[in-house]
């Protein structure tokens, strides 16, 4: 019987897929699990792992040990009779199925060449084991690819037919409130309000946020609860401060509900979507109260190089290491966010409450044109924490280019939310609609001799935007009293004339008409300790903590002692008043403000 290409190939193939389907769903469950009992190293226990982690890996897998068995076939169809290329196809198989397998436990643990080596000596062993029964192996593998196919197919439909089956149920038994107002929550990643026009910025950054900050309610010193992302989301869906939800050093957990939860009691569709995909996730505990929520997997290759070992390693070693690429590859833009959004809002007529999380203005700067250029001839990306440069040392005129290169994103973003408004307008989604636009952080660009964020608590990392505009909003009204984005629940809850009881916070509905309520309380701010990060850093070498006032912000640093600013006469903060005997009195008030506050002295 001739010997064809076709009957060659079909074997090596169906080798390969079995093995990359056991492969796939093994490297699937250690991911998952290892991650879900934090023991993976911070390199890929940073990675999008996910429910869908369990059928992304084996599909990858699929893929992968495919193409290798196509090459190995087309390579080794002519060399059939010289070289025993079904053996060879079965060591190789054998060697990236062990690799796989250990490197996930292993990285960052040891080196690359230990792994590789350890590696090779296991797959020996399997392979010399398997050999010894190689036809009667291949027969069953070839024989049970349907059950290993069925067994990936099954993964696929119980993840993702549950998340479908869950939300389409739990919308159905939504009470009725047709007439309530819809709630839009836009959290611009990154966004210092400083470099807006509406709060003073020289540049013309955000025309369409200036207009929507006139039309509504613009709080000039609104403060974020924490310096970067995972806490201060934490607190503006919980209403919690960092020292009760505990959301920093992990996931948010049940303790307090969530806005999302207490909405959706009231009839409201609800949910999320989010561009900060490192930290803003559902495995970051923020998928409770959203009956859809979009985080990672919405793009084949946000799913290969973020859910899969493979993928993966041609990021961090292909990608990075080897073509010198600087970009995000899994980045997901403004404008599909707002896709996104809009396709979820389009299922159904219900009041929906969407919270919205843009991740353009975050480093690396890299808008697209003509924004990356709108303020100066500029490249962007030289501060770029996804490839730990998270403090180059730049030049004045190179961080003057990065600052460039924050306003394009800045630019960009705003006129993103020009189009998002342009859309629901169309829909005629917005003549009953409450819209919040602000931040989870702000971001140092060289004040202080700091970079990016979570590097302090000096106001340039706190200092966000926060805009209410829309339905039963008063207009053209600017509060100046410092308030916290931790607020926000409380705020969405009177706006809509619920009354839950759910959170303590104070509304900030209370400010619109001019006058603060007596008693009104100071926002604070947390951070923990940062270890591995820039060595310029004040987090590097401990944990801080905040109190802005009518005039003064006190910071204290775990290891360095208090400072203290008059924030309106020093916006900059460069002149340091704890020493001065005059602000003995304001640094006790604050200090004991603070310990009555958490409950405990300030660091123990």
């Amino acid at each position: 019987m001739k010997d064809t290409f076709k009957d060659f190939a079909k074997k090596i193939l169906a080798l390969a897929v079995a093995f990359g389907l056991i492969t796939g769903l093994v490297e699937g469950a250690l991911l998952f699990g290892l991650h879900h009992f934090n023991l993976l190293t911070w390199r890929l226990q940073n990675r999008a792992i996910w429910y869908e982690t369990l059928w992304i890996a084996p599909l990858v897998d699929v893929i992968l040990f495919s193409l290798a068995g196509f090459v190995l076939a087309l390579v080794g169809f002519p060399l059939r009779k010289k070289i025993p290329i079904n053996r060879f196809g079965l060591f190789v198989f054998s060697f990236l199925a062990v690799f796989d397998w250990i490197f996930i436990v292993l990285f960052g643990r040891i080196s690359l060449l230990p792994i590789l080596i350890l590696a090779a000596g296991a797959s020996v062993q399997l392979f010399n084991m398997l050999s010894k029964r190689e036809q009667g192996i291949e027969r069953k593998l070839q024989n049970g690819l349907k059950w290993l196919a069925g067994a990936g197919i099954a993964v696929f439909v119980v993840v993702q037919g549950a998340g479908w089956m869950n939300e389409s149920i739990k919308t159905s038994q939504l009470r009725d409130n047709a007439d309530a107002p819809n709630v839009i929550v836009i959290v611009v990643d990154t966004l210092r309000a400083d470099h807006l026009s509406s709060y003073g910025y020289e540049r013309e950054t955000s025309p369409f946020i200036d207009q929507l900050a006139a039309e509504g309610v613009r709080f000039e010193n609104a403060i974020s609860p924490s310096s970067w992302t995972q806490p201060s989301h934490a607190s503006m869906l919980t209403g919690r401060y960092t020292y009760e939800h505990q959301a920093e050093t992990r996931p948010l957990d049940d303790t307090y509900p969530t806005i999302g939860e207490v909405l959706q009691a009231q009839g409201y569709r609800t949910g999320a979507f989010s561009a900060n995909t490192l930290f803003f996730t559902r495995r970051q505990g923020f998928g409770r109260g959203f009956l859809h929520f979009e985080d990672n997997y919405q793009s084949a290759p946000d799913a290969f190089f973020n859910s899969s070992l493979y993928g993966y390693l041609f990021d961090y070693y292909g990608l990075r290491k080897a073509f010198n690429y600087e970009g995000v590859p899994t980045r997901r833009l403004a404008p599909e966010i707002n896709r996104s959004a809009l396709r979820w809002i389009d299922r159904s007529d219900q009041p929906f409450f969407v919270f919205i999380n843009y991740f353009d203005v975050h480093d690396p700067y890299t808008p697209p044109e003509p924004y990356l250029s709108k303020y100066g001839q500029t490249q962007g990306g030289l501060i770029n924490g996804f490839l730990e440069r998270y403090h180059p040392d730049l030049t004045p005129e190179q961080l003057q280019s990065e600052i460039d290169a924050y306003d394009g994103s800045i630019n960009y973003v705003d006129d993103q939310i020009k189009d998002l408004f342009a859309e629901l307008e169309s829909r005629g989604g917005l003549e009953n609609t409450i819209v919040i636009i602000t931040a989870d952080h702000g971001e140092s660009l060289g004040e202080h001799g700091l970079l990016q964020h979570s590097a302090s608590l000096y106001r340039q990392e706190i200092h966000v935007p926060l805009i209410v505009w829309g339905a039963g909003v008063p207009s053209a009204v600017v509060v100046d009293t410092p308030v916290s984005t931790t607020s926000l629940p409380v705020t969405i809850l009177q706006l809509l004339n619920v009354n839950d009881g759910a959170f303590p916070s104070q509304p900030l509905t209370k400010l619109f008409g001019g006058s603060v309520p007596p008693g009104w309380a100071q926002p604070i701010s947390e951070v923990a300790q940062f270890v591995g990060a820039a060595e310029q850093n004040p987090t590097t070498y401990g944990e801080m903590k905040s109190v802005v006032g009518d005039q003064l912000q006190y910071i204290v640093h775990e290891e360095y002692g208090e400072v203290l600013y008059n924030w309106r006469n020093d916006p900059q903060e460069q002149s340091n008043l704890a020493n001065d005997p005059a602000s003995a009195t304001a640094l006790k008030v604050f200090r004991s403000y603070l310990e009555e506050l958490i409950g405990s002295p300030i660091f123990k």
